[in-house]
């Protein structure tokens, strides 16, 4: 019997099967991308307790669109997915669209948008962990 043939072959081709659908600098923009999500979350904690400056507020206007250009740039993203561990594809481009809603609560913030500001806050949390 050829076991250690067979245990080879069947280790080799889940990473055969990966490079063929992915590549390095895939790998690298999911990095990006899950940096960047992990800022916006560092940023709604740090809105939700008040200490957030004006310059990061400001950053919630261009976070949408950075978030669907990182995401066209991955290759093979459901392989990736699982490595960087990244949410899914559909709650990330819902998330870019909750984005500029959620950036106009805050940086208005009339007395009646910071419900709405929570409620987004809480829907951007839930969709990007």
């Amino acid at each position: 019997m050829n076991v250690p043939l067979i245990i080879v072959v069947s280790l080799a081709f889940p990473l055969l099967w990966l490079s063929a659908f992915t590549d390095r600098r895939s790998f690298d923009h999911a990095i990006k991308l899950r940096e960047i999500i992990a800022e916006i979350l560092q940023s709604i904690a740090e809105w939700e307790n008040g200490k957030l400056s004006v310059i990061k507020i400001l950053a919630f206007k261009g976070y949408g669109p950075n978030l669907q250009n990182k995401l066209k740039l991955i290759r093979g993203y459901l392989l990736i997915r699982f490595l960087a561990r990244l949410p899914r594809k559909r709650n990330i481009y819902a998330a870019c669209m909750i984005l500029p809603e959620f950036y106009e609560c805050v940086w208005s913030c009339p007395a009646g948008f910071r419900q709405q500001a929570d409620i987004l806050a809480g829907e951007l949390k839930r969709l990007l962990k």
